[in-house]
C-alpha cells in the first residue's frame, strides 16, 4: 500500500496511524501490518473468525519507499479496509502526553458513560457530540486526543465513526444545528449483543468537540476513556 503522497501525507514520515478493518473473511486468521522492505513479523495486529467484521487501531513504521504491507495470515482470502488517521515524523507539530497538566488524578480517566450519566443512548443513524474541554484542562492547543471507545448495549450490527464537529457545544445546548457531513470510515465494528472497544485517535473540531456517529439501524451506548493527547508545541 502506498502511504506517502496520498491524502496530504508527505514523504519522509516515520510512521502512520491507521484503523484497519477485516470484513468477509472466509476462515479464521490474523492480519499483520508492517513496513515495506522488511520481512513480515510473527506478531498480529488483529485476529478474526470466519465471516467476522472486526477493526483495530494500528501504528506502523513506513518503509523507505513510502509504503506498508498488509499480510493475511489465513489460508483463505478476506477483504481489508485501511483508514489513515494521521502520521508521525520529525516535522510533526505535536507531541503525545499521557497526562494533562493540572489534572490531579493523572490519566487515564473516564470522559463519558452514556448508560449512567445521561441515560440516553445514541439513536440509530445519529451522532453524539462530546465536549473535549474537560480533556484539556492544561489549556494547551490539542491536535488530537487518544481515547478508548467502547460500544455497548447493542441490539443490531453496525459501526462507529469518530469525527471533528464544526460547532461549539453551545449550539447544541441552545438549539439543533444542521448535522455535519456523515463520515464513512469506521473506528470499530460490532454485532448484536457485543461490547466492542477500540483505541481511537480523534482530532477535535475548532471548538474542541468530537462526534461519535452510530452507523447502525439500532441505538447503542458509548463509554469513552481518555488516555492522552497530542499537545501542539
Amino acid at each position: 500500500m502506498q502511504i506517502t503522497g496520498k491524502s496530504g501525507i508527505p514523504a519522509g514520515v516515520s510512521a502512520v496511524a491507521l484503523n484497519v478493518t477485516v470484513t468477509n473473511p472466509r476462515e479464521a486468521g490474523h492480519l499483520t501490518v508492517f513496513p515495506s522492505g522488511q520481512a513480515a513479523p510473527t506478531t498480529s495486529n488483529l485476529n478474526f473468525t470466519a465471516g467476522q467484521t472486526v477493526a483495530n487501531s494500528v501504528i506502523v513504521p513506513v518503509g523507505a519507499d513510502g509504503r506498508i504491507n498488509v499480510r493475511n495470515g489465513a489460508w483463505a482470502g478476506t477483504d481489508v479496509i485501511v483508514d489513515v488517521v494521521g502520521y508521525y515524523g520529525a516535522g510533526s507539530k505535536a507531541a503525545f502526553t499521557s497526562t494533562t497538566p493540572g489534572l490531579p488524578e493523572g490519566g487515564p480517566w473516564r470522559l463519558l458513560d452514556s448508560r449512567r450519566w445521561s441515560g440516553w443512548p445514541c439513536l440509530a443513524g445519529g451522532y453524539m457530540p462530546m465536549d473535549m474541554d474537560s480533556g484539556n484542562r492544561g489549556g494547551l492547543p490539542v491536535e488530537a486526543y487518544v481515547l478508548n471507545v467502547t460500544v455497548t448495549s447493542t441490539s443490531g450490527p453496525g459501526f462507529l465513526s469518530v469525527a471533528p464537529d464544526p460547532y461549539a457545544m453551545d449550539a447544541y445546548r441552545n438549539g439543533r444545528p444542521t448535522p455535519p457531513p456523515r463520515p464513512v470510515s469506521s473506528a470499530l465494528n460490532w454485532t448484536a449483543g457485543k461490547d466492542v472497544p477500540n483505541l481511537v485517535q480523534a482530532k477535535p473540531g475548532p471548538h474542541e468537540v468530537i462526534d461519535l456517529w452510530n452507523q447502525s439501524s439500532r441505538e447503542a451506548h458509548y463509554i469513552v476513556d481518555w488516555f492522552g493527547q497530542y499537545d501542539a508545541y
